[in-house]
């Protein structure tokens, strides 16, 4: 997730620039390489993802 300037494809909502309404989730949005294990990650992603479409349609 970095700025569009800096090769950026989403924003923290995990809205794609430039497209109205299409979320990215998975882990071609990360931006560098991780030492870490990126299946937990990518569980992240889709956390904040299921965050962020909840708060869009006003489900809790």
């Amino acid at each position: 997730m970095l700025q569009r300037e800096r090769s950026g494809v989403v924003i923290l909502r995990l809205l794609m620039y430039g497209v109205e309404g299409l979320r990215i989730v998975d882990s071609s949005i990360i931006p560098v390489a991780t030492r870490r294990n990126c299946q937990m990650i990518v569980y992240a992603i889709a956390e904040r993802a299921a965050d962020s479409i909840n708060d869009a349609y006003g489900i809790h």
